[in-house]
């Protein structure tokens, strides 16, 4: 996610630099008042499509970030048929092992059933 964010920057600092560069070229007075005038609604464009870029890319971490934070209901049903239930972050379970609300790390066996429920 980190990457996605870096990338989205260095895309919006080139663009940046991009019409910097375009926008000062030596020419004659009256060249580069008629230049201005067209630029405004490049440079408008540019502006914007750099703004929906950062939303979309702040949306996309907020709903990330999101959901993987929502607390999970885990039901572990052992082989003998009793039943532990745990509360764990969707990002702390990975496979066959996952990290409780209350930093217990449990790790599950091949007889072990589980059953998750998010809130």
């Amino acid at each position: 996610m980190l990457t996605k964010i870096l990338v989205t920057l260095v895309v919006i600092i080139v663009v940046a630099l991009v019409f910097r560069t375009k926008t000062a070229p030596k020419r004659a007075r009256v060249v580069e008042v008629v230049e201005q005038q067209g630029s405004l609604s490049v440079k408008a464009v540019a502006y914007s499509i750099i703004a929906v870029l950062i939303v979309i890319s702040a949306t996309i971490f907020f709903f990330k970030y999101q959901s993987d934070n929502r607390i999970v209901n885990i039901t572990v049903i052992s082989g003998d048929g009793t039943s532990t239930v745990y509360q764990a972050r969707q990002k702390s379970i990975k496979g066959r092992q996952f990290e409780t609300l209350d930093n217990r790390l449990v790790t599950l066996g091949e007889s072990d059933r589980v059953e998750m429920n998010g809130e």
